[in-house]
């Protein structure tokens, strides 16, 4: 009797465990979806334009790095174009810089000028800037790829940790590589 109640509760556990471990890989590892953006075209995912550009800069004074790198600034402006998206308010994530043969550097953004936290506007630009690194032979190769965010802000926090809330997010599977030429 007692090998079978502790044969139960292994078996509980083991069932929780699996269906926990399942419910996890669902929500945590995303499948990609790219979407190729063409050179000074907009993408729009989630009724929200995208729209980004790289070009050539200074390095920061200070900047320890030599003329075997190139400092590239960021551009990425946002548009809500359907009311429904304004609450899609959080930055784009995975922003990087990848040329031809694969390579990849991150490229670290900020918000530019005020911007709203709870509600964006519709028809409205926003902007984003980074920055980044890259050697100097690719410079005019890379191209900019993110992955919009898909946390909306009225969505309640004590949601955002549960199996049900999880389940009521927009799928973040979209990612926007931008063309350079």
């Amino acid at each position: 009797m007692a090998a079978a109640a502790v044969l139960a509760c292994l078996l509980t556990t083991a069932a929780q465990t699996y269906d926990g471990h399942v419910f996890y890989e669902k929500t945590t590892e995303k499948e990609t979806k790219e979407i190729v953006v063409a050179a000074g075209q907009a993408g729009k995912v989630n009724g929200v334009e995208w729209k980004a550009a790289l070009s050539r800069t200074d390095a920061p004074p200070g900047s320890a790095h030599g003329p075997e790198v190139t400092w590239l600034k960021v551009d990425i402006s946002r548009k809500v174009v359907d009311k429904g998206s304004a609450t899609m308010v959080a930055e784009p994530t995975d922003v990087q810089v990848q040329d031809r043969a694969g390579r990849i550097w991150t490229a670290p953004i900020e918000a530019v000028g005020d911007r709203p936290t709870d509600r964006l506007v519709v028809g409205r630009e926003y902007r984003i800037q980074g920055l980044a690194i890259v050697p100097t032979p690719v410079a005019n190769e890379v191209e900019l790829s993110f992955r919009p965010s898909n946390y909306r802000s009225d969505t309640p926090t004590d949601e955002l940790f549960t199996r049900e809330g999880a389940e009521k997010l927009v799928p973040d599977v979209e990612v926007l590589r931008f063309r350079r030429r």
